[in-house]
C-alpha cells in the first residue's frame, strides 16, 4: 500500500513520466480525474486504452461482489415491539402550553386599545362623552368636534381636547403602534 501511496504522491508532484502513467491504469484514471481529459490526451495516452486497462485489471480479481461486505443477519424488531415515537408525544411539548394570564391580558388589552383608538378617530368619543359644545367655545358650533385628542384627555371640558372626526394625529399613531407591540409581545410568550 505504501508503494501505491508513493506513486500517487509522485503523480501529484508531477514526477511520473507519461509512460509510467500509461502502464498503470489506476494512475492513468486518477490523472484523468485530477488533471482532466485534455491533460491525458496531451501526454499521449488515449482514454479508451485507460478505461479498458482499468476494466481488465478489476476483472482479474475473483468474486462477483467486490465492494459488498457480508452483513450478518439481524433480527429486526417488529412494529408492535418498538417504543412509541417521541415526536407524537404532545403532552410534554412546550409549544402547546397554555398562555399565561399576563400574555392573554396583553393580547386583549392591545386589541381593545386598537379598536378604541380607531373608534375615536372615525366615530369620535364625543358621541359617548358629549364632545365639544357651544358652551365651551364659539368654534364648536362651526364644525362638529367629536374626536378626543389623546394629549388632552384629562381636559374634556375644554375645547382644545376635541378635534374633527377623521383627523389622524401623531398620538393616535403612537397609541396604535404601542397596542400592536403589546399584542405581539403577548403572542410571543
Amino acid at each position: 500500500m505504501s508503494d501505491d501511496s508513493n506513486r500517487l504522491k509522485e503523480l501529484l508532484d508531477g514526477k511520473l513520466s507519461p509512460q509510467e502513467i500509461a502502464e498503470d491504469p489506476v494512475l492513468a484514471s486518477l490523472a484523468e480525474r485530477i488533471y482532466g481529459a485534455d491533460f491525458i490526451e496531451q501526454i499521449g495516452i488515449s482514454r479508451g486504452e485507460t478505461k479498458r486497462a482499468l476494466v481488465d485489471q478489476f476483472s482479474e480479481i475473483d468474486g462477483d461482489d467486490l465492494l459488498i461486505e457480508d452483513i450478518p443477519d439481524l433480527a429486526l424488531p417488529m412494529p408492535e415491539d418498538m417504543p412509541d415515537n417521541p415526536i407524537y408525544d404532545l403532552e410534554d411539548d412546550d409549544v402547546y402550553e397554555r398562555r399565561s394570564l399576563f400574555s392573554k391580558l396583553q393580547i386583549v388589552g392591545g386589541s381593545v386599545g386598537i379598536v378604541g383608538t380607531l373608534a375615536n378617530v372615525f366615530y369620535g368619543f364625543g358621541n359617548f362623552m358629549g364632545g365639544c359644545t357651544e358652551a365651551m367655545h364659539a368654534t364648536c358650533r362651526i364644525t362638529e368636534r367629536m374626536k378626543l385628542n389623546w394629549l388632552d384627555f384629562h381636559r374634556t371640558d375644554s375645547f382644545d381636547a376635541w378635534s374633527e372626526v377623521g383627523s389622524f394625529g401623531i398620538p393616535d399613531g403612537i397609541l396604535i403602534a404601542g397596542c400592536l407591540l403589546m399584542i405581539y409581545s403577548g403572542w410571543r410568550k
